[in-house]
């Protein structure tokens, strides 16, 4: 009788693990875990923000200029009293002389909640708005749908 369990045993009867696909291949590894804890994942969440309003050729033609002009990012982090925080994240690209593109691509700012949610600051005569407004203009079907559906 003993014979005969390990026998059924080694030919997988009765299974002794779950054999679902999940339990056979090693767990994937968490991209993220949708809290923002980094100044790297403060300004990614800013573009993909902005990516996410991208919604013509036009658009992310805007969007890679945009980015290719401007690279100097920080973030940093506000407290509040109550212990919950934000980044502060802001494009500041008034090092260059003889700014010849947008001015107001020159100096932008969004707040970051730790949820991963963007709002734009009002910093900077409101830049990070202008940016988005074009990005919404140079996307009106994108806009448009979700207005058909109410």
């Amino acid at each position: 009788m003993l014979g005969t369990l390990t026998a059924c045993q080694d030919l997988g009867f009765p299974p002794t693990t779950p054999t679902t696909p999940q339990a056979t291949q090693p767990e994937p590894a968490k991209v993220g875990t949708g809290v923002i804890s980094t100044r790297d994942g403060a300004i990614m969440a800013v573009y993909k923000r902005l990516l996410g309003q991208a919604g013509t050729v036009e658009a992310k033609l805007y969007l890679a200029d945009f980015y290719a002009s401007c690279d100097n990012w920080t973030a940093q982090q506000d407290y509040f009293k109550d212990g919950t925080g934000t980044w502060y994240v802001a494009v500041d690209m008034t090092a260059v002389r003889d700014w010849k593109l947008r001015p107001y691509w020159q100096q932008a700012s969004w707040y970051v909640f730790r949820d991963g949610s963007v709002i734009p600051s009002s910093d900077f005569q409101t830049n990070a708005l202008r940016i988005e407004a074009d990005l919404q203009a140079l996307s009106p079907a994108a806009e448009a749908a979700p207005a058909d559906k109410a």
